[in-house]
């Protein structure tokens, strides 16, 4: 695998590709879709300033996706697009179905409970999504995605700690039509997309779309207790949009969508931790990761809806924009958590949850052109939910808890820029935030029916922080720019979900990032070559992570300020396009995260408090309801300890070549992910936790009529049959469960245009 690294390495220096072009229809500047430059390869124009600019004239670190980057491997959620773009890590949480892990520049959030916010956000169409487990986003009727790296808190707003994935979905289009697409795949794959245009209509006032999305995955494991299939899904989602625009000052679009999935699993392949209940598992998944033994068929049913309402108005000087977002999700899930199937129920947990989000922003953005220019705005968000947990600890005890928040947050932002030359621009902005939370959980232990321990609780906490950021910007060139920028990032504290004893519920503090990069962007050789690069340094405190201690049952895991790290890398991303029709293209990264302060006690294991080695602090006598029960958390110095999710090298390869026929073209896609070993647990450094160093290999072939009226394409993802965990967990003292990734698979999309 050292040789994918090395074509890596060598192949960044002059090839291509973290973005693809995308034709799209003009909208206004705002949160809605963006017209795309179709001068170099069809730049991808984005909104990651509030203002509609090129992606190379925006002084951060930006990778772009598009639906033809997504329809060229067949890709079908957010996870597909693993591997695409330098430091950015997009796979399934693992122990909950349906929960993605995103992890920029080495900083991930994995956790499915509602109440541990995000360190990178999720916005789509304008609206902050504060539940994780509702943005395992499928990628259809998806005009663009933009990965923003770094501290966005300026002018994106909470926990963005460590980037944005701001999602803008299709616009209706001012023409009649539609699309149908249809693909059939491996492992039972079937899945029915497709969307129809009203045009523009009540003279010309109006103009709507409607997109449907239907798939059915019957999934790539086996239970070998139910003899049922794993890793399955079946979706239904609709999305619809009206758009009202007469081409004066005012126009408004208003996007609403509905989701119903179904999921079964996760199938976790299981190791050896000299358990003896190991043995009894059946030997057939021991061997086989494609096979697991769990009693029962895991699951989480999720449906949503909710959507997003945006106006802007031309006031003569500038745009006032004001985005209104609403989001309902419910779910219940019912994993086991232990890996075993003795003894019986052994860590079986369900959850059902309710919950709403509501928010509003106003905001200005004065004319480009002059010597100052700026955005101004206001934010308020607010989100409820309430969770019923039941956990099966083993066959004689039982935990319950009835858990309930509130959250407000508002705050008010600017940024300005002032352009002293026509080459030069300062940027400051500002960002005040205010974060408030009122917990209330009742929690009950029953040991054979019988309660033996009890407790309610109602909390409450606030936080509020000011979060500057300062760029400076050169363009040396027409087509040449560097920068510098320096931001902070903060995310609020919190309370914990799984805490069975008061001692464990919180609340743990916020945390923050200082942040600098420095940047190029450039197009060389007449636009036939991109090159962009960046290096960065983040500094963390008061880092927010898990750790064991004991609960009313047994050693369970929280949530509490842990840490501090430094973390540093470099990302190349370049684009060649050598002839008509051809592009190359490489991206590549380097990531060196380290935890600079760690003392905590992590093995979840508990002693009389006796000096350990490595102890980096004073022991800690363990309470229960208040009570000592005897023993100790000593705390030692974690440091060494990997972070989770941060490999030091990744990177991609690919070609896209579009051959000319009589009837339209033939276009050829190819494309290699690389990563080097990393951690996917980051509370352990057992090598069962760690995703080996791999490369990736997609591919397709499609072939498609004049302005694509008509396509078929053949793809294939996984192509060397790679075995690739996607994470790893363990439970308190429960065995290490590993959750694996596709197998080789291939499919057939056929789409049609009218």
């Amino acid at each position: 695998m050292r040789t994918g690294f090395l074509l890596l390495s060598t192949a960044a220096a002059v090839l291509a590709a973290p973005a693809y072009a995308q034709s799209a229809d003009p909208a206004a500047a705002g949160d809605g879709a963006a017209p795309t430059d179709q001068g170099f390869g069809g730049d991808i124009v984005v909104t990651a300033q509030r203002r509609s600019e090129s992606v190379q004239d925006v002084p951060i670190a930006i990778s772009a996706f598009n639906s033809e980057m997504v329809q060229a491997s067949g890709s079908t959620n957010i996870t597909s697009l693993n591997g695409l773009a330098p430091n950015v890590v997009l796979q399934t949480q693992g122990l909950v179905a349906n929960v993605p892990m995103i992890s920029i520049r080495g900083m991930s959030t994995s956790d499915p409970d509602p109440n541990a916010d995000p360190k990178v956000s999720t916005v789509i169409d304008g609206v902050y999504i504060p539940f994780v487990s509702s943005t395992m986003l499928d990628l259809f009727d998806v005009e663009r995605i933009e990965v923003l790296k770094g501290p966005q808190g300026v002018l994106f707003g909470k926990n963005n700690l460590a980037g944005t994935l701001n999602v803008i979905t299709a616009r209706p289009t001012d023409d009649f039509g539609g699309e149908v697409r249809l693909t059939a795949g491996s492992n039972g794959l079937k899945q029915v997309r497709g969307k129809i245009n009203s045009g523009r209509f009540a003279n010309d006032a109006l103009a709507a779309k409607v997109a449907v999305n239907f798939r059915d995955y019957n999934g790539y494991s086996r239970n070998v207790i139910t003899g049922n299939r794993l890793n399955a899904a079946n979706v239904k989602s609709v999305r619809g949009a009206l758009e009202y625009d007469q081409g004066g000052a005012f126009d408004s679009t208003l996007v609403i969508d509905w989701l119903k999935q179904k999921t079964t699993g996760p199938a976790p392949h299981v190791l050896d931790n000299g358990d003896p209940n190991w043995d009894l598992l059946p030997d057939a998944v021991k061997t086989d990761v494609r096979k697991a033994a769990v009693p029962f068929d895991p699951f989480a049913n999720t449906a949503s809806y909710g959507g997003s309402w945006t106006s802007n108005l031309d006031v003569g000087y500038g745009t006032v924009s004001a985005v209104l977002g609403y989001r309902h999700l419910t779910y219940l899930t019912h994993g086991d958590f232990d890996g075993l199937i003795t003894p019986l129920p052994g860590l079986d947990v369900y959850r059902d949850f309710s919950g709403e989000s509501k928010s509003a922003e106003l905001r200005y953005v004065s004319p480009e052109g002059e010597p100052v220019d700026f955005v101004v705005g206001l934010y308020y968000q607010a989100d409820k939910w309430r969770q019923l947990n039941t956990v099966y600890a083993n066959p004689a005890a039982t935990t319950l808890a009835q858990l309930h928040q509130d959250t407000e947050s508002y705050a008010m932002f600017a940024l300005v820029n002032a352009h002293p030359t026509d080459r030069l621009t300062l940027s400051i902005g500002g960002r005040y935030s205010h974060d408030r939370k009122k917990y209330d959980i009742a929690s009950q232990v029953l040991v054979n029916d019988v309660q033996t321990s009890a407790f309610d609780t109602s909390r409450k906490a606030t936080w509020a922080e000011f979060t500057p950021r300062l760029t400076v910007e050169y363009e040396l060139a027409p087509a040449a720019m560097v920068y510098a920028n320096y931001s902070q990032g903060y995310k609020a504290g919190g309370f914990n979900s799984r805490g069975t004893t008061p001692e464990n519920i919180g609340p743990y503090g916020p945390e923050h990032v200082n942040a600098f990069e420095v940047g190029a962007k450039t197009d060389l050789f007449d636009r036939l070559l991109r090159f962009n690069v960046a290096g960065f340094v983040n500094n963390y405190r008061n880092l927010q992570g898990s750790v064991t201690t004991m609960g009313a049952v047994r050693p369970e895991n929280i949530t509490t300020n842990i840490a501090a790290a430094k973390i540093y890398g470099v990302e190349v991303e370049t684009v060649l396009r050598p002839a008509p029709g051809f592009t190359l293209g490489a991206n590549l990264a380097y990531l060196h995260a380290r935890y600079t302060d760690f003392c905590a006690d992590t093995d979840g294991v508990f002693t009389d408090g006796s000096p350990e080695a490595g102890q980096c602090g004073p022991a800690v006598p363990i309470l229960i309801n208040g009570v000592p029960n005897g023993t100790y958390a000593v705390p030692t110095d974690s440091s060494h300890l990997d972070l989770a999710n941060a490999p030091e090298w990744s990177g991609s390869i690919s070609a896209d070549y579009a051959i000319p026929t009589g009837f339209g073209e033939v276009k050829l896609h190819g494309d290699g992910r690389y990563s080097s070993r990393f951690n996917t647990w980051g509370r352990d450094n057992d090598p069962g936790y760690y995703r080996k160093e791999v490369m990736l290999v997609n591919a397709s072939i499609a072939v498609a009529g004049f302005d694509n009226a008509w396509k078929v394409t053949v793809y294939g993802s996984n192509l060397t049959n790679q075995k690739v965990i996607s994470g790893a967990i363990s439970a308190g003292a429960t065995p290490i469960q590993q959750y694996y990734q596709p197998p080789r698979e291939f499919g057939v999309d056929v789409a049609f245009k009218f």
